[in-house]
Formats: structure tokens, C-alpha cells, sequence
């Protein structure tokens, strides 16, 4: 039987995080990781394998980072735990005894009860690398391709894939992007800049389709169409279903942890389950929305890394609490980078929050000559009215923008007022960023200061 101090049960950003915190903060401690993959995809890089990376393998997490810090690696499913006897059993007989246990299991894709989802050539976007290389070698010989979702992995996905070269000569891949919602990430952007992504798509060639819900997938073997509501069929080769994640909690259901199918495992602000010596971060624990502590299904790499390190800090000690989710994103669909921290003037309007917009729009370079200038970059900055204080951001322009919206998601966790934001001093650089002049959040800011003093 081994033994090992800490035993994290998966191996992507949570469970790889959790792992190196355990190792910076208790070097002496021995931390061993159990993964079902082989390997370890870049959770955010999945769509990149197809129209421009085109190899599975170029977007790997090496392990080797992690052995040379000291920690064990298993690439193997966990078949069941003892909890009173504080031992996993994995799928090959091993035996591990731990002190304390980190679930880190990650999600599943959603796959909507849809006559049909069973089809071949209809794929979930699932993080393993096998399984992405068949999606990859489906949609090489696909022509025509249906992305179900316009959220951002659906986006990125219906991007990459109309960017994908045609095979032996055929004409480029016809691409055709399904969302239910009036536009594209409409549930984490403001409307003006979901429909500037749908622009980009169009411009790529991809039919964007709108308030458009999927009825049935058709085929006898493998997908031949997909049939909305309305009626209309639209002509397949390959669907890749892109409408969320769904946590993985049968482990947990298994040991007897409290856990719900949506929500995921229940655990406390220092990411605590019911057993004290049991924690669990990144898609499969519960989350909480930072505004109002209500239960959300943010579920982002960048969420999981946070709650991975802060499970890790709190084994011995309750040193760390999460915050609660914002829900800070950012993409490139075509030529424009859109980027989104907290609320959108929707969803605060159905919130009954009271807000005061700021909005700004400058070159992202000064002077405005200068290579890789857009011109019209933008940013749009939410205040509640009666604080002042940030409550969300949204930017579209240059290769800044998700650096500019990671401002306005620390603004947001800091409680800064616009009065801050106005008055704080940026790094600004020619080459970089807008003029001081002209900084995006700094005169976004200022212009919700005037409306708030009445001027």
C-alpha cells in the first residue's frame, strides 16, 4: 500500500494547482495526484487544436513541471474510497493511504436530452486528449459542421473550425453556429459587443443562428442534420455540442458526500466538505456569486485554479476564503478581442441593481499610427449608484483587452469606486496601450463620475 499525505483525485487546473500550493507551502509534505487522462489538455486551448494548432499534443501540460516538484502522478481511475480508513483504492489494485483528500474531478459536457445526441459524429467537448483527436479527425473529413452553443466555447470552437484548411482540395468547411438566446454570449457580454463577434463569424464565413433551439439530431448511423424548431434542417457532417459543463460528483456521491447534479460538491467559502479532512475545487465543487451569494454555474479554469490554491492553503490551517465567483472571461473571435468582468447592464437590471454606465473609446495605441493601432477600442464600466463601486466591465479592441478586463475584475474583488478608477495611476507605453490620455478604464471611470456628481 502507498501512503502519501496528500491525495488530489484529478489532474487539470484545480488538482495541478492544489498540488503545487501543497508543495510551496509544506515542502515536507508528499502529494500525490490520480487522473483518469492520459494526459493533461489546456482547458482553454481545446478550440486551438483545430484551426490553429492542429495537433492534439501542442496543447499539453507537460508533467514533468510537476514530478520535478516532488509529486507523484497516476494515470488512473479511482475506483472507490474509504473514508473512515482514509484509503483510495485505484483501477489497477493500488492502494493509497492519505492524511488528507482534495477532490478536483472536474466536469463533464452537457449534453442537452435531445432525440439523437447519440449519434455518431456528434461530440462533447471532453478533456481528454484521445477523444479531442477524434473530434479532430472527424472534422478534418467533415464539410459541412453545426456547433450547438454560442457561448465562448461554442464561439471559439465555430471559429476555429471555419479556420480549419480544406482537405484534398475541397471547398472551405461550412460552419453553422446554433444559440437559443437572442445572441451569442449574451449571458457574460454586453449586447453591442455579442454582436460584434457575430460579425466577426460572419466575416469567416460561419451562418450565425439566433434565437434558434435544436429539436432533433438526424442521421441513421452517423449525424446527417440537425432539426431546429422552426422547422428547418440544417445539412451535417459532425456536431460538436458546446452549451456548458456539468460537475463530476459520482466519487463524491459514491463516499457518501453531500453533492447536487447541477451544482456540484458541496463545500464551504475555504472550499470544505462535510469531512474535515475531505476538500474539493474547480468544476465540480459548488460555486457562490461574489455579488450576491447565491449559487452559480461560472465554471472557468481560472475559477478552478483560484479554488485549488485555496483548498491547498487550508489543509492544516483555515488560512484562505474564496470570494465568491465574478466571472472574468476574454476571447478573440476573428480580428476583435471582447473581454467581460462581472455583471452585464442586463443582468443587473434583473438583479434591481441601480448602475451608472461609463464608457470610453480611444485608439489602443497613441500615437494612433503606430502598428497593431485599433481605433475604436472600447471599454464600458458598470458602478452601482449608490456606492460607486465597480459591479462589472466589458472591453473590445486589441490584444489588451483581457489584460485591461483582469483590471476591472481585481476593481471588483478590491470594491473600488469609479472615483479610484479615475484618479489610479496605469503603466501606459506607446507600443502597449492607450495614451494616458486616454486610458480606457481610467476615463470610463471618470465619464460615470460625472453622470453621478450631475455634471
Amino acid at each position: 500500500m502507498e501512503k502519501t499525505d496528500v491525495l488530489i483525485v484529478g489532474g487539470s487546473a484545480a488538482g495541478l494547482m492544489a498540488g503545487l500550493t501543497v508543495k510551496r507551502r509544506h515542502p515536507e509534505k508528499e502529494v500525490t495526484i490520480v487522473r483518469k487522462a492520459s494526459k493533461t489538455p489546456v482547458p482553454c486551448g481545446i478550440p486551438y487544436i483545430y484551426g490553429t494548432l492542429k495537433a492534439v499534443e501542442k496543447n499539453l501540460i507537460p508533467d514533468d513541471n510537476f514530478i520535478k516538484q516532488g509529486i507523484r502522478m497516476h494515470t488512473l481511475a479511482v475506483e472507490s474510497i474509504d473514508r473512515g480508513n482514509k484509503t483510495a483504492d485505484l483501477a489497477d489494485g493500488t492502494r493509497i493511504a492519505y492524511d488528507k483528500l482534495i477532490l478536483a474531478t472536474g466536469s463533464r459536457p452537457a449534453m442537452p436530452p435531445i432525440p439523437g445526441m447519440q449519434t455518431g459524429n456528434v461530440f462533447g467537448i471532453k478533456k481528454e486528449p484521445e477523444y479531442l483527436a477524434q473530434i479532430q479527425k472527424t472534422l478534418e473529413s467533415s464539410r459541412k459542421v453545426v456547433v450547438i452553443g454560442g457561448g465562448f466555447i461554442g464561439v471559439e470552437m465555430a471559429e476555429q473550425i471555419a479556420k480549419m484548411a480544406p482537405a484534398n482540395g475541397d471547398a472551405a468547411k461550412d460552419v453553422s453556429l446554433v444559440e437559443m438566446l437572442p445572441n451569442c454570449l449574451m449571458l457574460a457580454c454586453e449586447q453591442e459587443f455579442c454582436a460584434d463577434a457575430e460579425t466577426e463569424l460572419r466575416h469567416l464565413g460561419v451562418n450565425v443562428m439566433t434565437n434558434a433551439q435544436v429539436q432533433a439530431i438526424q442521421g441513421n448511423g452517423k449525424v446527417t442534420g440537425v432539426q431546429l424548431a422552426s422547422g428547418e434542417t440544417i445539412p451535417a457532417d459532425a456536431v460538436v455540442v458546446g452549451i456548458g459543463v456539468t460537475p463530476n460528483i459520482d466519487l463524491a456521491q459514491q463516499i457518501g458526500l453531500e453533492a447536487d447534479p447541477r451544482l456540484g460538491v458541496k463545500v464551504d467559502a475555504y472550499m470544505r466538505t462535510e469531512d474535515p479532512d475531505i476538500f474539493a475545487a474547480g468544476d465540480c465543487a459548488t460555486k457562490f456569486s461574489f455579488f450576491d451569494g447565491q449559487p452559480t454555474g461560472i465554471r472557468l479554469a481560472s475559477v478552478a485554479c483560484s479554488e485549488g490554491m485555496i483548498a491547498a492553503s487550508n489543509l492544516y490551517d483555515p488560512l484562505r476564503k474564496s470570494m465568491g465567483a465574478v466571472g472574468a472571461f476574454g476571447t478573440t473571435v476573428g480580428e476583435s478581442s471582447i473581454g467581460a468582468a462581472g455583471l452585464t447592464t442586463k443582468a443587473a437590471d434583473d438583479a434591481e441593481i441601480p448602475y451608472v454606465v461609463g464608457e470610453a473609446v480611444f485608439p489602443n495605441r497613441h500615437p494612433g499610427a503606430l502598428p497593431g493601432c485599433v481605433c475604436d477600442m472600447k471599454a464600458k464600466l458598470l458602478f452601482h449608484s449608490d456606492t460607486g463601486s465597480i459591479i462589472g466591465g466589458h472591453v473590445r479592441g486589441g490584444d489588451s483587452t483581457a489584460d485591461m478586463v483582469n483590471i476591472v475584475a481585481a476593481a471588483i474583488q478590491g470594491g473600488l469606486t469609479a472615483e479610484e478608477l479615475a484618479t489610479m495611476q496605469y503603466a501606459t507605453h506607446p507600443l502597449l496601450t492607450a495614451s494616458p490620455l486616454g486610458y480606457h478604464v481610467m476615463l470610463a471611470a471618470e465619464n460615470a463620475t460625472a453622470k453621478m456628481s450631475g455634471k
